[in-house]
């Protein structure tokens, strides 16, 4: 990407420019001498030779007269100090030297009661690492307590809590275990959010196999007092359930490997094989576990019983409303559906991480209290880099004036800074150096560095879009045909432009193979073409009526001033993956009743048998990903609440009504081209 070769020439010619920097921002209520007097301060103690070593460079109003004037509101009532910080984000000395920032601005600031806040990349990044640094052990603890709770409910019985629990538990150590490993030999990124969503997706996926497993034990016990034999029995017949399940669940994962956006390529191989441990566990380990105990996994209730398996409630009206009305139940359900995708139109993109932030994250802070005074794109400048192969710079002086000129013309552009303007107004050559323009040009004389300020929001949709138009001011300058000359745009903005479209591009091909994927998956678990391609259009009515649903909730009801972009794909992912799951359970347990009873009975009696274990099933998964939610990040929570929510539809509605209905209508043609 073009924002990633930025990047690596920044680094590679402006190595005093090539940390991370860190917007510390001073504002009073009033524009007084004091102000400069903090600053003077401040900057002072920050060049100090006890200062952390991290500290690259400092810009300051109060030291460097020249760039004073960017750097001080036209109220005179707000400043920043610009301090560049060295490192990898995630080195302790790293986020050190951000609080030391804070607290030296907190310090001198609250003695004449001036707000501070350090904001920027630096202390965007701070906050972030902040908030997940804990999120795999916090997520963690919930979800089992949230399980076992809800396991106590489902069943009462204190084994059946555990027995899973600690299988479950075990898995995610080894699936931690291997994601480790894949992160140290592949080189793949391995954070404290990856963990988290690993963590949800085991404990909820293990969850669902076990109650799959107990709920079909509990009817075989009745038939056969034999525990083996009757664990035997109950795995031929849910086993293919859950290894199509898990199935999808990786395949769909392990096409991440091959997108282009690294989040989605890094985390997307870790839980494929984290759901592949789980199926492991699944098939072999936990109906071990349970037929150990036998009969008294069910202990003190007295479950194995006639009434196990006779019921006469409400999924045994359910099914009998399908078998006899499937016509009525599909079109009634699909009109519902249909009027839920309807707000997907409305959909606001968001590509500020910082929106996410609580409110009372200092980066927010600070980011509020310079958008008061400043323009909002100094959170975050656009640069631009002209490289000239061997030859001086400077010699271009005229044509470099004429494309900043060319670039500060363009709509949304409200500043350009540059070797030919170092305070942002053209300069003569000869005086340039005496402003400030060294600061722009390389040691090697071969790069010049142009800084764009943005007109509004750096992170908005307008400002992703002005990156693309300014690419194409490059091109139509000429100075880019130029024999020997390369320019690159950079900076957050344009990580962002990139994000977005690498993030479009990998959902282009994405999608179609995800689905064609799960699809040939569902051919050969139920060895027919018609019942697979029904499920899978089941699986994108109900995503969405999911991603419907959620936008309208995160812009109407939460107020959201948009959704998170990357999340409509995670949406897509998790949703088309989970959905299967409980769509194979039903389908299969229909093909197993059709063949005793005939399909209108047969119906009737999967609805009856899989209702209570898929709705436990259900609750707990959608349970499991709505502790998601409780994290302080609004990107983390929209993703958990529409993953739960898509969730409840597929239980509620789409494996009660919408699959059953088309199996119903379909009838024995759901197993074409097999009889």
């Amino acid at each position: 990407a073009e924002s990633v070769e930025a990047r690596k020439l920044r680094t590679e010619k402006f190595p005093t420019a090539g940390g991370i920097p860190a917007l510390v921002v001073f504002r009073a209520e009033t524009a007084s001498g004091e102000l400069s007097s903090v600053v003077g301060q401040f900057t002072t103690a920050v060049r100090a030779s006890d200062a952390p070593d991290s500290i690259l460079s400092v810009l300051s109003p109060s030291k460097s007269p020249v760039v004073a004037s960017p750097l001080i509101s036209e109220d005179g009532t707000t400043a920043m100090v610009v301090v560049t910080i060295d490192g990898a984000p995630s080195d302790p000395e790293f986020g050190q030297t951000v609080d030391w920032l804070s607290e030296k601005a907190g310090a001198v600031g609250a003695e004449i009661e001036i707000d501070t806040a350090v904001t920027g990349p630096a202390g965007i990044i701070n906050d972030a690492v902040k908030v997940f640094r804990s999120i795999d052990l916090r997520i963690t603890l919930v979800t089992v307590v949230l399980v076992l709770v809800l396991l106590l409910v489902i069943y009462r019985s204190p084994l059946l809590a555990l027995i899973p629990l600690v299988i479950i538990g075990t898995a995610l150590t080894l699936s931690q275990s291997v994601a480790a490993l894949l992160s140290q030999q592949f080189d793949l990124p391995l954070n404290g959010q990856v963990t988290a969503i690993m963590s949800v997706l085991v404990f909820g996926s293990g969850t669902n196999y076990a109650l799959f497993i107990v709920s079909r034990y509990r009817e075989e016990l009745v038939l056969n007092s034999n525990k083996w034999s009757s664990m035997r029995t109950t795995m031929s017949n849910v086993g293919p359930s859950i290894a199509g399940s898990a199935g999808t669940t990786i395949v769909a994962m392990f096409a991440l490997t091959f997108a282009s956006f690294g989040s989605f390529r890094s985390l997307g191989p870790m839980l494929a094989v984290a759901i592949f441990v789980v199926l492991l566990s699944g098939l072999f380990v936990m109906p071990a576990a349970i037929a150990l105990f036998g009969k008294w996994v069910f202990w003190p209730r007295p479950l194995i019983q006639q009434s196990s398996i006779d019921t006469n409630g409400i999924w045994h009206q359910v099914g009998h409303l399908v078998s006899r009305k499937p016509l009525m139940v599909f079109s009634i359900t699909m009109v519902g559906i249909l009027i839920a995708i309807l707000p997907s139109w409305m959909i606001i993109p968001s590509f500020n991480f910082i929106d996410g932030f609580p409110d009372d994250a200092e980066s927010k802070q600070g980011y509020s209290l310079l958008a008061e005074s400043f323009p909002q794109g100094l959170l975050a400048p656009t640069e631009i880099f002209v490289e000239s192969n061997g030859s001086s710079i400077s010699d271009s002086f005229d044509s470099l004036e004429k494309f900043a000129a060319s670039l500060a013309n363009t709509p949304g552009v409200i500043k350009v800074t540059g070797p030919t303007r170092p305070i942002g107004v053209p300069v003569d050559e000869s005086n340039a150096a005496a402003q400030g323009a060294k600061r722009f040009v390389s040691l090697d004389e071969t790069t010049a560095r142009l800084e764009l300020i943005i007109d509004g929001d750096p992170y908005s949709a307008e400002s992703l879009e002005l990156i693309e138009e300014l690419r194409s001011t490059v091109t139509k300058s000429g100075l880019s045909d130029t024999v020997g000359i390369r320019i690159l745009i950079g900076g957050e903005t344009a990580v962002q432009a990139d994000t977005k479209a690498s993030i479009d591009a990998d959902i282009r091909w994405l999608a179609p193979v995800s689905l064609l994927a799960i699809l040939i998956v569902l051919i050969l678990l139920l060895r027919s073409i018609v019942a697979p391609l029904y499920l899978v259009f089941s699986v994108i009515v109900s995503f969405g009526a999911t991603f419907g649903l959620s936008v309208f909730a995160f812009q109407q009801i939460f107020g959201h001033p948009g959704v998170a972009y990357a999340n409509g794909v995670w949406m897509f992912i998790f949703l088309v993956a989970l959905g299967a799951d409980y769509n194979i359970f039903v389908i299969s347990r229909i093909r197993e009743a059709a063949r005793k009873e005939g399909f209108p009975d047969g119906v009737a009696t999967a609805i009856d048998r899989t209702g209570g274990v898929v709705t436990s099933a259900g609750i707990i998964l959608a349970g499991t990903f709505a502790v998601l939610t409780t994290l302080p990040l609004r990107d983390i929570f929209q993703l958990g609440f529409a993953v739960m929510l898509g969730v409840l539809i597929d239980t509620f509605v789409v494996r009660a009504l919408l699959v059953p209905s088309m199996a119903a209508i379909l009838s024995e043609w759901s197993w074409w081209p097999r009889k």
